[in-house]
């Protein structure tokens, strides 16, 4: 009898046992998750992001959570079609209570967020006050969040102006005068000295013409006469 009752004891612990650790393998197996997990982005770039759950086996009739935007932000929040937002999250609200009609045992995506990313360095998309609920029970609250890198935007290096030197073009013009005109422009200059020419001589000499030059001219005269006249006598005198 004592050994049937220790027996009956060890089996129910076992069972106990066997039931506990069951009931942790599933809350550790369903869970939340944000996809893509990684990505890499430009500071300024918006992208798309998914939130939905693995149920891993597990019936799964609703979710609930918050999400937590860092270094990211949110432009829209939208939930699948084939789902119940019982309540819908917003980007300036974005806790969620979505309820899946006659529940799932599949992996099931839940919301589609737009975001935009921020400035250079990591930034997250993650969940908090996660529950995931199956028929009247709690299956598990964990989340997996979503982890980017956002780089700086690379600003070109400035273009180096070049300065374009234009080469000066000097127009030289050539006149070109007809042998015809010439002439009579070569006439013309000639006659010109030739009548400044005399203008000037007759300037010069008229006044003293006028005054000295006949006086002198007719002693000029008398002189020469009279020393032919005188030389002629002295040559005469000689003879005799």
């Amino acid at each position: 009898m004592k050994n049937i009752t220790t027996k009956i004891i060890l089996l129910s612990a076992i069972v106990c046992l066997s039931a506990v650790g069951f009931a942790g393998t599933t809350e550790a197996a369903s869970s939340l998750y944000v996809s893509p997990a990684t990505l890499t982005k430009t500071a300024g770039e918006s992208f798309t992001a998914s939130v939905g759950f693995n149920a891993s086996g597990s019936k799964v009739c609703a979710v609930e959570g918050t999400l937590v935007f860092n270094g990211l932000t949110c432009q829209s929040i939208t939930v699948a079609s084939d789902v119940m937002a019982q309540s819908t999250p917003t980007c300036a609200n974005p806790s969620f209570l979505i309820g899946i009609p006659n529940c799932t045992t599949s992996d099931k995506a839940l919301l589609t967020l737009s975001v935009r990313a921020g400035n250079a360095g990591t930034a997250t998309i993650s969940m908090t006050g996660v529950d995931i609920i199956g028929e009247g029970a709690s299956l598990g609250s964990a989340s997996t969040s979503g982890s980017y890198t956002i780089n700086a935007v690379v600003i070109p290096p400035p273009v180096p102006t070049q300065q374009v030197v234009k080469p000066t073009q000097q127009v030289t013009e050539e006149v070109v005068i007809p042998v015809e005109e010439a002439k009579e422009n070569v006439s013309t200059e000639t006659e010109q000295a030739t009548e400044l020419t005399e203008s000037v001589g007759t300037a010069a000499l008229s006044p003293a013409a006028s005054k000295y030059f006949w006086p002198l001219l007719i002693i000029l005269v008398v002189a020469i006469v009279g020393y032919g006249i005188y030389w002629f006598f002295i040559r005469k005198k000689e003879k005799k």
